[in-house]
């Protein structure tokens, strides 16, 4: 076999693990769960006026931009179930003292899968959670 039929062989054999890379990539973001688009956001920034020190507050986006109204407010430590909760939103813990926020797949507090400590924020789908718990 000459050079040049193995360079051609190579590059046929290149050509097609890049489709088969490209394939599964697709296939993994079709796929993906809308938990799997989650992140803690341990840098949001300033917090927005609309949410006092001490509050966990939800906004109904992805990234709240300018100054937004949250959807809800919660301040005491405690459960709170979710109702029509779905998509993408952020959920801003600006509690202090290291208290933290937990989201629960679970309604009451149960099954809590994300922890949100103090300071930080929550972007992704609401819509596996049904209650949100406040601990310290």
């Amino acid at each position: 076999m000459t050079l040049k039929n193995r360079i051609e062989r190579l590059g046929l054999r290149g050509a097609t693990v890049s489709a088969a890379i490209a394939v599964a990539a697709v296939t993994t973001m079709i796929g993906a769960s809308p938990a799997a688009a989650m992140w803690i956001d341990d840098n949001p920034g300033p917090t927005v006026d609309n949410c006092s020190p001490g509050h966990v507050c939800v906004y109904d986006t992805l990234i709240p931009m300018g100054n937004p109204v949250p959807e809800h407010r919660y301040y005491y430590y405690g459960t709170y179930n979710f109702v029509n909760e779905y998509d993408d939103h952020t959920v801003w813990n600006n509690q202090t003292g290291g208290a933290r926020a937990l989201l629960c797949l679970g309604y009451n507090g149960t099954n809590c899968t994300v922890t949100i400590p103090a300071g930080k924020a929550f972007h992704g789908s609401l819509t596996p959670y049904n209650s949100i718990k406040l601990v310290p």
